[in-house]
């Protein structure tokens, strides 16, 4: 085989192009690996040629001895190419189980927030197409579904940070003769190959599976199709959600069950992990043999006893499910005179300057006696008739006393307020 080919500046421009428009800063998740080195080179180049400005943020695990030393050695190189480099160090107790994926929320945390701080919108990470492979590869082996299979995303949103991957069609050699006809120092991690791990292990059996007919490009292959079929469930299914479900002003959602009952099962299965995604937004949607199960239970013409799922409860009456929060799974977080906090990743909550109270705890509104919310909320009862969709509302609470409870609509007068953050139907049903 001919030996790989560098990228070059006008190879790494008509990467970048399909992601304008630019602003004018943007960061770079380096971990001193030779893709992310090569990363570093070239979008250094390309910043400097149309007057952009960028930062490299290297994130040290701090899970192995020598990390601290290796971030540092990245630091020091990343600043030799001119490339301005901060390191983030994880603060962690010991990891004792799912190692790589409490390892990789930390990662995306750390990176996201540093974004924030540096007022930058973009970030721009260095995953090629043998990541790419083997990432189908590995949810192939663990039975995901069609959004599984799509693979890594080319372009994604963590925490409001927009995640760019330019080399998911580079082949990894070709950003290891990057580095290395530019003299560009890289590591690598001894970990990424180790046993220990199930892409470690599958890295051991590609060659076999390759003998076998099941190489990077069947695989790449595979992803696109997935992809293809990812969009159109996406068309049908925001289709169906739009037509055949409604959010109440609690956030409660209610989905016809005729029209669920006439979907293809996929569109059906789709549109549940969407209404429970969006009550309870999570990394990873409900497993599917727990949809599944739910889905069929709503099948038959008879009323379902109700249910819980990934943190909500679902129950039928009058042709409809309804799909509301479940109190006991919400978390409590403070919020603080002057604040607006996003509670529960669904209900955006202010506090004014003016409030009584310093600071309250966000809780469940509950079950308090009616007496109660008449006094607090003239009106609350009348909006939210059913209590078991009112309890999931926020309240302000003064250790185990209800304070204050927002305002939902100008119906009645309070001290804070509290709207739904995203809009219903979601513009992406479900999110990579």
């Amino acid at each position: 085989m001919p030996p790989a080919t560098p990228l070059n500046a006008d190879d790494f421009a008509n990467l970048v192009k399909r992601f304008a428009p630019w602003p004018d800063r943007f960061a770079l998740g380096v971990s001193g690996g030779p893709d992310s080195m090569a990363l570093a080179l070239c979008a250094k180049d390309w910043a400097a040629k149309t007057g952009r400005h960028l930062i490299a943020l290297i994130v040290d695990h701090a899970l192995r001895p020598e990390s601290g030393q290796e971030a540092e050695t990245t630091q020091q190189s990343l600043l030799r190419l001119a490339v301005p480099a901060e390191i983030l160090r994880w603060e962690h107790p010991p990891v004792v189980s799912r190692l790589h994926i409490t390892a990789r929320k930390a990662r995306y945390h750390l990176l996201t927030e540093a974004c924030r701080h540096h007022g930058i919108t973009r970030l721009l990470l260095a995953h090629h197409r043998e990541d790419q492979a083997e990432t189908i590869l590995m949810r192939l082996a663990k039975g995901s579904g069609i959004d599984g299979l799509v693979g890594i995303p080319e372009r994604s949103i963590v925490n409001g940070i927009e995640i760019l991957r330019p080399f998911l069609t580079i082949e990894k050699e070709r950003l290891i003769a990057t580095c290395i006809s530019n003299q560009v120092p890289f590591i690598i991690d001894s970990s990424n190959s180790s046993p220990k791990f199930a892409r470690g292990r599958l890295r051991r059996v590609m060659p076999l599976l390759t003998n076998e007919g099941l190489t990077i490009e069947r695989l790449i292959d595979l992803g696109e199709r997935a992809a293809i079929v990812k969009d159109a469930l996406e068309h049908y299914t925001h289709a169906f959600l739009t037509q055949a479900t409604q959010r109440d002003a609690s956030g409660a959602l209610h989905i016809d069950l005729n029209k669920l009952r006439a979907e293809p099962r996929a569109v059906g299965e789709r549109a549940l992990t969407a209404c429970l995604q969006h009550l309870h937004p999570q990394d990873y949607a409900p497993e599917h043999v727990s949809l599944a199960s739910l889905y069929k239970a709503l099948l038959p013409d008879a009323v379902m006893p109700s249910r819980t799922l990934h943190g909500c409860i679902i129950g039928t009456k009058n042709k409809k499910c309804t799909v509301m929060r479940e109190v006991d799974s919400i978390d409590i977080m403070p919020i603080h005179r002057g604040e607006t906090v996003l509670w529960d990743r669904r209900w955006r909550v202010t506090l004014p300057d003016n409030a009584d109270e310093p600071s309250c705890l966000i809780k469940p509104l509950g079950f308090p006696q009616h007496e109660i919310l008449d006094r607090l909320a003239p009106g609350l009862l009348r909006q939210f008739p059913v209590a078991q969709t009112r309890a999931s509302l926020p309240g302000l609470w003064v250790g185990n006393t209800l304070s204050c409870i927002p305002a939902f609509t100008s119906e009645y007068p309070a001290r804070a307020r509290a709207v739904l953050n995203s809009p219903w139907p979601p513009a992406m049903v479900i999110e990579t």
